[in-house]
């Protein structure tokens, strides 16, 4: 090994083993700063997430995983219409769900109002992930016409031959309602958790839904068996069937407990994608993606 490949070495292997734990680093510190009264939950978790989403784009320029996986100025572009239409569905949901719980405000307390911290926020990340798990595996495996129904709604998260941060935002707003709004939202109302323990696990989610897509070679050695890295979510995107698993979100233990955990580590899957990719629109038709839950075959 010459002098001049040193460095490059030396930088990758830094930020092969450091993105994950500084990561974690700064969610400490900004739970710190909100419990300082600093910032605004809100504010707060707004700035974790932009702080953490340009970082990682830095780096995925700076130094990629798989150059054929980078983003480019035609998918940023495509990305872009998947954010502004996926939120705008679940910024109006969100608001329908807001003036029905304006309305019954009072008639109902949340379970959860009163339980210890670490508990409440154990119970929030359990019963998410066990929702999410058991929609993304129907999703991907479920049977007869409702489960290829569903299969198609999800399915515009898979178009793209290629995972990289901002990618992350692509999907059809039908499963943007499912998972935003009816498996995050609702359970968070209903059970009435303390507003540090839902910023907590939106910081957590959104750092593991930010990573998972990184294109850069960041791992998380035996935390895979914790949570969801990109060592795991690769493969969840891998154009085989038999690896396209790894139906976890931001915790792995429902796929270890259900057989669906493929972990490889330091080997990239060949191919991204969806199986028979000629059958789907492509990413970038955007109409076409949005109609595809509704085609007859």
């Amino acid at each position: 090994m010459t002098d001049q490949n040193m460095p490059e070495t030396f930088c990758r292997q830094l930020v092969r083993w450091g993105v994950y734990p500084m990561s974690w680093v700064l969610l400490l510190v900004i739970i710190v700063v909100i419990q300082c009264g600093l910032m605004a939950s809100r504010d707060a978790w707004l700035l974790f997430v932009i702080s953490l989403a340009l970082s990682y784009v830095v780096l995925e320029r700076l130094v990629p995983y798989q150059a054929r996986w980078s983003m480019t100025a035609g998918s940023f572009l495509n990305d872009l219409k998947y954010l502004v239409v996926n939120g705008a569905a679940v910024g109006v949901f969100s608001m329908l769900l807001g003036v029905y719980a304006i309305t019954t405000a009072g008639q109902m307390n949340g379970y959860a109002s009163g339980w210890p911290f670490l508990l409440q926020l154990i119970v929030l990340l359990f019963i998410f992930e066990a929702l999410q798990y058991a929609l993304h595996r129907f999703e991907h495996e479920g049977p007869g016409r409702f489960g290829r129904f569903m299969w198609r709604v999800h399915s515009a998260h898979h178009l793209p031959d290629k995972v990289y941060v901002l990618m992350h935002v692509a999907g059809h707003p039908i499963n943007a309602i499912l998972v935003q709004g009816i498996i995050i939202v609702v359970p968070i109302w209903v059970m009435g958790y303390d507003e540090l323990v839902v910023t907590v696990f939106l910081m957590l989610n959104s750092m593991h839904g930010l990573i998972s897509h990184f294109n850069v070679d960041a791992r998380i050695g035996f935390m895979n068996y914790m949570f969801i890295g990109p060592e795991l979510h690769r493969y969840h995107h891998s154009e085989k069937m038999s690896e396209g698993k790894n139906y976890g979100a931001t915790l792995s233990l429902f796929d270890l407990i259900f057989g669906t955990f493929v972990y490889k580590p330091g080997v990239a899957p060949a191919e991204l994608g969806v199986h028979s990719p000629r059958s789907y629109p492509k990413y970038g038709e955007f109409l076409r993606v949005l109609q595809l839950p509704f085609r007859a075959n």
